[in-house]
């Protein structure tokens, strides 16, 4: 295990990782904001909400600039992450920080590519209405399988640290996520079984999408809360209180994205509610879903960052 604040060393010059993080980064913002603004506003969007294509166009840049934001957070962290990793590749732990590293970037890379392919789905579709539900079906699962892989990567980085602290979950904190994860489980398989409109949202039968989408969301945020947890167990083994501070930030930033998540599935669900909102409300709803994802990836890059620093000491 590696005993930060006693170990010396001098991070080693990552200009290589620092560039492809920073092209990606442009890519995904300049594609994004592309295929968001490149269409003519459509002009029932325009009716229904009751804004101009001026104040329409106004929004678009407003999240276009707020995405870019975080997504620039996520790759920070990452970035900060991954330097960490090479710092202490030869300790006990580092081995198991890579693996948990290779899940952060999965997290950082799901928003950007679930942006990037929805706008350009969206585009395609505006000329090609017949490729709707492929483009709905496309969307819902790289928003599902995206993070599933990185809570995946996560959860196993973690088990890896919590054995080598020597302090597996306890018994009852197993039995307690187990339990608050079943009744979750079943008020959103509830919620997805009576939603209207279930099927042109999400264009298959209710076993489905049972089987297919809620039940991997209930397992990612099973093995998340799970992963979470043996990080917040491994950070009470180590030595230092800022070096504790730093994996208890990285630990709260996996779970707030965990919440997030669940949040937002369970919105998916009251989608047809949300039809009838005024634009404002709307945009409240979407922007407080950002904000709270923002947060997420905020707490994970401090304590990367603060990671990093300790180990250059």
């Amino acid at each position: 295990m590696s005993k930060a604040p006693s170990q010396f060393r001098k991070m080693p010059k990552n200009l290589s990782l620092k560039l492809k993080l920073s092209i990606a980064y442009i890519i995904f913002v300049a594609v994004y904001g592309l295929f968001v603004l490149l269409p003519h506003p459509n002009p029932i969007t325009l009716a229904r909400y009751g804004v101009s294509v001026t104040g329409l166009r106004l929004i678009d840049v407003s999240l276009i600039v707020v995405l870019a934001l975080i997504w620039l957070t996520g790759f920070y962290g990452y970035f900060k992450l991954k330097n960490y990793c090479e710092l202490i590749a030869k300790d006990r732990d580092g081995r198991n920080v890579a693996v948990l590293s290779r899940g952060v970037l999965m997290l950082v890379l799901w928003l950007p590519i679930s942006g990037s392919v929805m706008a350009i789905l969206d585009y395609l579709t505006m000329h090609n209405p017949g490729m709707k539900v492929a483009t709905d079906l496309i969307n819902d699962y790289i928003n599902l399988i995206i993070p599933l892989i990185g809570f995946v990567f996560i959860s196993f980085g973690a088990r890896g640290l919590s054995e080598l602290a020597h302090n597996r979950p306890s018994h009852r904190a197993i039995n307690l996520m187990a339990g608050s994860l079943i009744f979750i489980g079943l008020a959103y398989f509830q919620l997805v079984s009576t939603m209207p409109q279930r099927e042109t949202i999400y264009h298959m039968s209710i076993w489905l999408i049972l089987i297919t989408i809620a039940t991997p969301y209930v397992y990612m945020w099973f093995i998340g809360l799970l992963a979470v947890y043996e990080i917040y167990n491994y950070r009470r083994k180590v030595a230092g209180l800022v070096y504790r501070r730093s994996w208890n930030l990285l630990a709260v930033g996996l779970g707030w994205i965990i919440i997030t998540s669940i949040g937002l599935q369970y919105l998916v669900t009251l989608s047809s509610y949300l039809d009838m909102l005024s634009i404002y409300e709307t945009l409240l709803i979407i922007y407080s879903l950002l904000v709270s994802i923002a947060i997420g990836f905020v707490l994970i890059a401090a304590g990367t960052r603060k990671l990093q620093r300790i180990e250059e000491v």
